[in-house]
């Protein structure tokens, strides 16, 4: 039995939002009682780890959830490949733990750090667990978000009663190790109800190409938003890598709220390819769009007019200037937005990854080139470099577009009206702000009096046109109260 995408939505998105705010609510302390010596050990140790652990994780999640939601009705054929992938697992944690443990002891051996990368080994084991790509599939994400929720509330309270002083940063990193631990376990037995080790066709070569693919496309991001952060370190200043950061965190945090819905309807698009269904996953595909469209650009121009007020609110006085950086990474939220639909909701599901791939890189260089340019001219800063990144991910998206338009022949419509009129409906925002910033101030009063104001003029402009958006919610309201 299918489950309710709407239900599977607000779950993604609940987790998703717990996820964010557990981390920005508990950093605090943990940044306050650490300090910045205790931190520095922990992040360094952190980024050491990060990319041995790419080769660890082998793209195995990316690529099992789209493999075991085509094959979910045929259990002997999810058991073989759920061995296969669950072996292969096994391996690449296990190689990358010895090489990790090699690099770790004659590269730091007699060194501080040294601790601090064996706590994080741990994580290489834990690893093994990690199977949530079956829950995924199978649109499980009612047991994800709870048993998530409920792990991170005792990873919480277990932070708070033995993390007490700097000297306790090894405690802290094996709390974490052991939250990460608990999740993918308890993942793991409520997987083994549904799925078997079924060794009598295991394979390993079939998937190999694919699974290297997905690594590459997955960490595309060291030629985008991760280019900029180096370049900017290396060659310009601190300074504008902090204020950077501090935009490309707010920013991130509302967009992994929207991209919730992208990524919860994965598994039922692979499924209709795998069943070979077109026209049911062309027709999902559209409302997709549609639905991700009536948020995103509501969300991206909203962040715009309160950009310099969000940077003040988040941080403090001293990040003001990170203020035009986020009002570029709200405009920058759109593109990644329909990127993301382009590449994981039709390339990728389409099983032309190798092409994603070539694309990513040709236009990361892109970005390269541009971040080149300006530095050459003297202008490279926080705010010229997300717009480079932006320009080039304008460039891919027409890249990802013309490839499914011309090669895929998939009718797909992305930039039609039915999507973008609600950026035409968002864009009054600009107005009302202005208004609204004349007659009041204050950095509190002015962030509440903008974001109910949009909020309503949004709404009311859905009622007044009745658009689809809205008839869909409140039939939807309709019938639970129906049903009661």
């Amino acid at each position: 039995m299918q489950k309710s995408l709407v239900k599977n939505a607000i779950y993604k998105i609940t987790l998703n939002f717990f996820n964010l705010i557990v981390p920005v609510i508990i950093g605090a302390y943990v940044y306050q009682t650490l300090g910045t010596t205790a931190i520095g050990r922990v992040k360094t140790g952190e980024t050491i780890f990060n990319y041995f652990f790419i080769f660890a994780a082998f793209g195995i999640y990316q690529y099992g959830l789209r493999e075991v939601s085509r094959i979910k009705t045929d259990k002997q054929k999810v058991n073989q490949l759920f061995t296969s992938l669950f072996t292969l697992s096994l391996l690449t944690n296990f190689v990358t733990l010895f090489a990790y443990l090699a690099v770790s002891y004659f590269g730091y051996g007699t060194k501080a750090l040294f601790p601090v990368l064996m706590v994080y080994a741990t994580n290489f084991l834990l690893n093994i667990f990690f199977v949530e790509w079956v829950n995924e599939a199978y649109e499980d994400y009612g047991f994800i978000t709870i048993k998530t929720v409920i792990v991170k509330i005792i990873y919480v309270i277990l932070l708070l009663t033995f993390v007490k002083s700097a000297d306790n940063y090894l405690i802290f990193i094996g709390l974490l190790a052991l939250s990460t631990g608990l999740n993918n376990i308890i993942s793991f037995i409520y997987v083994k109800r549904r799925v078997k080790l079924d060794f009598s066709n295991i394979q390993f070569a079939p998937h190999l190409k694919p699974l290297l693919l997905v690594v590459i496309f997955s960490n595309g991001n060291v030629l985008y938003t991760q280019l900029d952060r180096f370049m900017l370190g290396e060659f310009v200043s601190e300074k504008s890598v902090s204020y950077y950061t501090m935009a490309q965190q707010i920013a991130t945090m509302i967009n992994a709220l929207m991209l919730s819905i992208i990524q919860v309807t994965i598994p039922r698009l692979s499924y209709l390819i795998g069943e070979e269904n077109d026209q049911q996953y062309l027709d999902l595909l559209k409302k997709i769009a549609k639905v991700y469209s009536a948020l995103l650009f509501p969300a991206a121009i909203g962040l715009y007019v309160i950009a310099d007020i969000a940077v003040i609110l988040y941080g403090k006085a001293e990040y003001i200037p990170a203020g035009p950086v986020l009002s570029i990474f709200a405009l920058y939220m759109i593109t990644i937005g329909f990127e993301s639909i382009l590449s994981n909701q039709v390339i990728y599901i389409k099983k032309k990854e190798n092409i994603l791939v070539r694309m990513i890189f040709i236009c990361g260089i892109a970005n390269l080139a541009l971040n080149s340019l300006c530095l050459y001219f003297g202008v490279l800063d926080a705010k010229t470099a997300i717009l480079t990144t932006a320009a080039a991910n304008l460039l891919l998206i027409a890249c990802e577009y013309i490839y499914i338009r011309k090669y895929l022949k998939i009718p797909f419509r992305l930039f039609s009206w039915t999507n973008l009129k609600y950026l035409v409906f968002s864009l009054p925002f600009i107005p009302v702000s202005w208004a609204i910033r004349s007659v009041f101030s204050g950095t509190l009063l002015l962030f509440i009096l903008i974001v109910v104001a949009c909020g309503l003029l949004y709404l009311l402009l859905l009622i007044t046109t009745k658009d689809e958006i809205v008839t869909l919610f409140t039939s939807k309201v309709k019938g639970k109260f129906l049903k009661k």
